[in-house]
């Protein structure tokens, strides 16, 4: 199985400052056409570094695939390393060198003296088309010569190199138009077919002990991840196409959602949000939000899905005791001996939302997400959630649940943690209002 290396060429990824996104795709893509990426490698705009790590990938791997460093400007100096390694003189492409005069002058611009620099390929080396910008890569099949410059010989498969801008539409762009297919055409021989299974509820060592008899699978392979108050199993299987691959996963896959019930909430692109929305859509039901310490963030993430107009009936962030009163009926009384921030408050202002629009499900939040406002007898990190629902009776059915999540988490992680225990909330109950249990 051929091999790749990802080359991410930029001194502002290796700041910080651009979040490299490139060579996760290109990892993906390349598992697609079951192509082995073993290194990712991120270097600076400088010319040694960059020759030095392009050597070591082509020793290494079959593939070189390189994001960033093909502008105009004075560090981008891709192209121009690997003409350097291979001792390669660099020639103008008249037909790019066209192309980018006419973008320039379809505005009514010159084209500045830079950026023929993009117009520049290796000898021996072709245009990879870019169908989105004005930045081409380059495709080298490497020859006989080229490797012996490496000091290879007698290499058994082809090794090559393909260039991209770091600008993600654009590799994504010409990854699609010409270099997927090269690709497939010179080195795909089988595929890896892929599933996450995403998992709430429980943590990445309980996880990882309760299927720890499939962890050592070889193929189909079971891995482990944790992340974002989350967890998923990622089931990845390689196979000569993709529908053998996924026949050869999916009896993992089924042993995995048997043995983890409901924990296991979705697969994928799959979000919290998401699945209680597609759940409330199929079951024809409807939502309101009442939330204050989450200042919205639950009905944020609800309404980021799209058709959500069809199951929420209202988003309230009642924030202030007035705002609790005047809008969900939250009784003074309450307010004065209870607190905002107590069960009876979380009840009465799921209730109020609920009656407020006529939905089918009224859900509350309130707490102390801190980093000030916590006491002895209600600390920062301290939570109510509240469900009510309208059964088929027309009788209300309350749930509630209390969280204690500290002051360790920081104000942004208690909401978001407490957005998650809220949606999952809804999400059992709309699964089966047994899996929550009534106080």
């Amino acid at each position: 199985m051929a091999t790749a290396e990802v080359l991410c060429i930029g001194t502002e990824l290796l700041l910080g400052d651009v979040l490299d996104t490139n060579s996760q795709f290109l990892a993906q893509q390349l598992a697609l056409l079951g192509i082995n990426c073993f290194h990712r490698v991120t270097v600076g705009d400088n010319p040694e570094r960059i020759r030095e790590c392009m050597r070591t990938a082509l020793l290494r791997a079959d593939i070189l695939i390189t994001s960033g460093g093909i502008g105009p400007t004075a560090d981008d100096l891709t192209t121009e390393s690997i003409a350097q390694v291979f001792g390669a003189p660099l020639d103008v492409d008249q037909e790019v060198l066209a192309f980018i005069e006419g973008l320039f002058a379809a505005r009514g611009l010159k084209m500045p003296p830079s950026n023929a620099k993009q117009a520049l390929r290796p000898r021996g080396a072709r245009i990879l088309p870019n169908p989105v910008g004005s930045a081409p890569g380059i495709i080298w099949t490497l020859g006989p010569a080229e490797l012996a410059v490496l000091g290879l010989q007698d290499v058994q498969t082809v090794k090559s190199i393909l260039t991209f801008p770091g600008v993600p539409s654009e590799l994504k762009g010409m990854w699609a138009g010409t270099a997927r297919g090269y690709l497939e055409e010179t080195y795909a021989g089988g595929t890896i077919w892929s599933k996450e299974l995403k998992h709430y509820g429980i943590g990445e060592s309980a996880l990882a002990e309760k299927f720890a008899h499939l962890l050592d699978l070889a193929n189909p392979s079971v891995a482990p991840y944790a992340g974002n108050w989350e967890c998923r199993l990622r089931v990845a299987a390689k196979a000569a196409t993709l529908e053998e691959a996924r026949a050869l996963a999916q009896p993992v896959i089924d042993e995995i959602k048997q043995g983890s019930g409901v924990r296991c909430y979705g697969e994928d692109s799959d979000t919290l949000e998401s699945v209680v929305g597609r759940l409330l859509t199929e079951r024809g039901l409807t939502i309101a939000l009442a939330e204050s310490c989450t200042g919205g963030m639950v009905s944020e993430r609800l309404t980021n899905i799209p058709g959500s107009s069809r199951y929420i009936m209202l988003n309230a962030v009642t924030y202030s005791n007035e705002a609790k009163h005047r809008v969900l009926g939250v009784s003074e009384e309450i307010l004065n001996t209870q607190g905002a921030v107590s069960p009876e408050c979380a009840r009465a202002m799921a209730l109020g939302i609920r009656q407020l629009t006529s939905c089918d499900l009224g859900l509350s939040v309130t707490g102390i997400a801190g980093p000030d406002g916590g006491t002895e007898e209600k600390p920062i990190g301290l939570v109510y959630l509240g469900l009510s629902a309208r059964g088929a009776d027309n009788e209300e059915r309350y749930f509630a649940r209390t969280l204690r999540l500290g002051k360790r988490l920081g104000r942004h992680e208690v909401r978001w943690r407490t957005a998650q225990e809220a949606l999952n909330m809804v999400r059992l109950y709309l699964i089966d209002p047994q899996h929550l249990e009534s106080p």
